[in-house]
């Protein structure tokens, strides 16, 4: 369907440009007022299709066709009705033929997962399933229909919007420019949408560049030098996938403590007793810093060994690594007293954002959860990992940029994680043209959308 989008300062204006574009016989789908006056969403009169005209008969003498009237223009209403006359027609009982002197039995045709309409179909005609009322089958159908015109309407209403807004920001260079930098960082379309179309007027290609990391280092929240575990201690539990990297970033935060405090006021604790020496690597630290390791098997171990360190300043628990869709968070989760331990989580900079949002949701404690940003040495861009600490609120702890304990490990700075998440990177077979940031743009809303509004709050 040729949907076009016409525009004018009141309805008369756009209607004429309508009948100008598509002739009298145009189809008006939708109208809304808008800033510049009124638009108006159409099609072609000849889009629209005819009903099949009736077969003559063999016997018949042939006649003249008659002329074909006038088809008025359609309006919104009279469309719909249009379609709820065909769709009556087609569902309408057909004459049932003689039955065939041998039936041949043949598997019914189950079409692969059918939408509302094809289900609703397919229920009508199957004859293992109940058979409805007609006039209630009418008035489901009736309804059925209205649903998917207020579907299609909303669709193109928003896809219409999203194209207009890219074309506006298109229109203008240094956005278009802002808008390719952060989607080629790997920033979401909706937090990239929702920054750049914030971006003050008359601003040069340096300000605007500034103004940019200005606001992803407001909206990154990381925590001070005198609140972060290194200085202040507590009893962390440190939570995450398969080779985030926790047992490494358990070290690295016992040494820095360690240095600090010194390495008495420090307790190691590991619950990672699936993977194959697991706890020997953390041991294997352990005697580098002069820190005994003890291993907690279950929920009561680690209750008595959380216990006997309660006079430590630092107890840190490496936890088993288990996938965000894994039976045995439940059970990692029963371990760990929420009144005693505070969850850390790892996230690793080199994974797919969509994963680390799962991962945030399964293994986080809400806005605020604390988290360490690993493997910053393979990643290949931050705007993933960045995009989901600034949507989902989290205060970044640290950042560990290799495998060296504890040389590899730093405080977390917002400047710093801003510059690189927005660094200019060269042309790739990744970077997309006008038309795919285009299709980006249009793609439907999702269900965070709102909370990407709440989170780049400072934009």
């Amino acid at each position: 369907m040729n949907v076009q989008r016409f525009t004018g300062r009141n309805a008369r204006e756009a209607i004429a440009k309508v009948r100008a574009s598509l002739g009298e016989h145009a189809v008006v789908l939708s109208n809304r007022p808008i800033a510049e006056g009124v638009e108006i969403l159409a099609i072609p009169g000849s889009e629209v299709p005819d009903a099949a005209p009736p077969q003559p008969s063999a016997a018949a003498p042939a006649t003249k066709p008659a002329a074909r009237p006038r088809v008025e223009p359609m309006s919104t209403m009279s469309f719909e009705s249009y379609v709820r006359d065909r769709q009556k027609q087609v569902e309408a009982p057909a004459e049932t033929p003689a039955k065939p002197a041998i039936e041949v039995p043949r598997a019914p045709h189950v079409p692969q997962q059918p939408g509302r309409f094809a289900a609703q179909v397919l229920a009508s005609t199957t004859p293992a399933v109940p058979q409805m009322p007609a006039a209630k089958s009418g008035m489901d159908a009736h309804q059925l229909l209205v649903d998917e015109m207020k579907s299609m309407r909303s669709m193109i209403s928003s896809q219409l919007s999203s194209l207009s807004w890219f074309d506006t920001v298109r229109r203008s260079p240094i956005q278009t420019r802002l808008l390719r930098l952060m989607l080629g960082n790997g920033f979401s379309p909706a937090l990239a949408r929702h920054m750049v179309g914030r971006l003050p007027i008359e601003r040069n290609d340096a300000e605007a560049d500034q103004w940019l990391q200005d606001v992803m280092t407001r909206n990154l929240q990381c925590v001070s030098a005198e609140e972060a575990i290194p200085s202040a201690g507590g009893v962390y539990a440190l939570v995450g996938p398969t080779g985030v990297g926790k047992t490494t970033t358990t070290a690295k935060i016992a040494a820095e403590f360690a240095l600090k405090h010194g390495a008495g006021a420090v307790g190691l604790i590991t619950m990672d007793t699936y993977r194959m020496a697991a706890s020997d690597q953390l041991r294997a630290f352990g005697k580098l810093l002069n820190i005994p390791v003890h291993t907690a098997r279950d929920a009561a171990s680690l209750a008595d060994l959380l216990e006997l360190f309660d006079k430590k300043k630092l107890v840190l628990i490496d936890t088993v690594g288990a996938g965000q869709r894994d039976q045995r968070l439940a059970e990692l989760f029963a371990a760990l007293p929420a009144s005693k331990v505070t969850r850390l989580l790892v996230l690793n900079a080199a994974a797919q954002a969509e994963a680390l949002d799962e991962v945030v949701q399964a293994y986080g404690q809400g806005p605020h959860t604390r988290c360490v940003v690993t493997k910053l040495d393979e990643a290949v861009t931050l705007g993933g990992v960045i995009d989901v600490v600034v949507r989902r609120r989290l205060v970044v702890e640290g950042i560990a940029n290799g495998q060296r304990v504890p040389e590899d490990w730093y405080p977390a700075r917002a400047q710093l994680l801003a510059e690189k998440s927005l660094a200019v990177r060269p042309a790739s077979v990744f970077t997309n043209d006008d038309t795919e940031l285009g299709l980006l743009m249009t793609a439907p809303e999702i269900a965070w959308m709102g909370s990407t509004a709440e989170a780049a709050r400072h934009a």
